[in-house]
């Protein structure tokens, strides 16, 4: 490795390190403007705050707005290499552009295999600490899955329910129905499913029951109907980014026992786990980005240079959740959905790499 290549991978990754890490005081101080409330209100001790929370606060921003990061570090060291006239200087000796941008996707592939670690495991660890603080300490992030819920309670034991609520425990216009041998034996209608909390068990209310036995039917109508069936009613809560607190080996876990429940959308926890290693690619699509736009020595300074990549950058973001909600919503298969943003724009990548001045 040559000194210029060490002065190149060095440089790049101070500046990452001194953008990000001042944009996570920023981000520090902001979420405290917005939280000083709950904080003043409960009272949680210094200590709590800042060893229980912001120091898994930290880990969740950067990993967020990391791919913004290694694009603007890209850009201002190469414009500044670029104003300097270094970059001509650099090209004239003989080294081609080509040789030139090793240094670059050195650093680039240092920051991935670092955030590939970060995201599959440390993050998500962190996530699960900050998710523990916010419910003790600052408001409860508890919601409901409101819609199309089926559960493969046991075999041959199926459960649908159009919505539930979490506050009293009720689920609404419920089916329960029960196989032996593939053929169905009994299913259930009924408008509620109550839990009972003193007996632990559910009531189903207003229901019917169907009983097929030997190719007869028996229909039985009534108010209530206890039965015991083996879930709870926090296993119907959905938390806020739940899916983001789990290490890639609990969200693989996750995903097979949905499976094996029968839930009716897993593609978006499987869009979660192929981002995490989509996400450190886009460092090599952004930084390929950032020095082909930022090479080109401008009288007018680095001004247009950045808004234009700052465009393309926020551009890629938006193309980004675009596709991860297309992937989510089965409009797309997930991997598919992951991997087109990063495959489009390094295209647009090369091709304005190939068309900068040499």
């Amino acid at each position: 490795m040559k000194i210029l290549d060490k002065y190149i991978i060095k440089k790049f990754l101070l500046t990452f390190v001194f953008t990000l890490g001042l944009f996570a005081l920023i981000s520090v101080f902001i979420d405290i403007s917005e939280k000083i409330d709950d904080f003043l209100k409960r009272k949680p001790s210094f200590g709590v705050i800042v060893f229980d929370y912001y120091i898994y606060f930290i880990p969740y921003i950067l990993g967020m707005f990391s791919p913004i990061f290694v694009f603007l570090s890209a850009m201002f060291f190469n414009s500044k290499l670029a104003g300097n006239s270094e970059i001509i200087a650099i090209l004239n000796s003989g080294i081609t552009y080509r040789r030139f941008l090793r240094p670059y996707f050195v650093a680039a592939t240092i920051l991935a295999i670092s955030f590939l670690y970060l995201n599959t495991m440390v993050i998500p660890y962190c996530d699960k600490q900050r998710y523990a603080f916010e419910e003790e300490w600052i408001r409860e992030r508890k919601t409901t899955q409101s819609s199309n819920i089926s559960y493969v309670i046991e075999p041959g034991t199926i459960l649908h329910l159009e919505s539930f609520n979490y506050l009293d425990s009720t689920g609404f216009n419920a089916s329960l129905e029960r196989f032996e041998n593939h053929k169905i034996t009994q299913r259930i209608f009924a408008n509620r499913l109550v839990w009972n909390r003193e007996k632990q068990n559910w009531t189903m209310e207003f229901f019917q029951r169907r009983l097929f036995n030997n190719g007869n039917e028996t229909i039985e109508k009534g108010r209530a109907l206890d039965t015991v069936l083996k879930i709870k009613p926090e296993e119907f809560i959905i938390k806020s980014q739940f899916v983001s607190s789990m290490t890639n080996p609990e969200l693989n876990e996750y995903i097979k026992h949905e499976k094996e429940r029968g839930s009716a959308n897993i593609n978006k926890y499987y869009v979660e786990l192929y981002k995490r290693i989509a996400s450190p690619f886009s460092f090599f699509v952004l930084t390929l980005l950032a020095v082909a736009i930022s090479s080109r020595k401008s009288r007018g300074g680095t001004g247009m240079a950045l808004g234009i990549g700052i465009f393309l950058t926020f551009t890629f973001l938006l193309v980004i959740q675009i596709f991860n909600t297309l992937g989510s919503s089965n409009v797309l298969p997930p991997a598919i959905a992951v991997w087109i943003p990063n495959i489009l724009f390094m295209t647009v990548s090369v091709f304005i790499a190939i068309k900068s001045p040499k």
